[in-house]
């Protein structure tokens, strides 16, 4: 993946949790901070091209690696993590 493409990734992910909801579901600080810990580590573009259980096991892995325990206490940030596994191919996909 080339850094051009890593940016415009992240940036499509991360501009998902600027306002304060997303899908109807309210977005805390804690919400963005695993967002952003996630997509900082995780190749989103290798995690798009999987299945969709794999995606949210892939992202959810990541999460638990860089904050250990974090999603089994904040099912806020797990749920953001399984909507953003499942619209990463739409989020990803180029704008025509």
């Amino acid at each position: 993946m080339t850094s051009t493409h890593a940016t415009q990734a992240a940036a499509a992910v991360l501009g998902e949790f600027e306002g304060p909801w997303r899908d109807d579901t309210p977005v805390f600080g804690c919400c963005r901070k695993t967002i952003e810990t996630v997509v900082e580590h995780a190749d989103l573009i290798e995690v798009a091209a999987l299945d969709v259980t794999s995606r949210v096991e892939a992202l959810r892995s990541e999460a638990e690696r860089q904050l250990p325990g974090h999603l089994d206490a904040h099912r806020c940030c797990a749920g953001h993590l399984a909507d953003v596994a499942f619209d990463l191919p739409t989020l990803l996909a180029p704008s025509e």
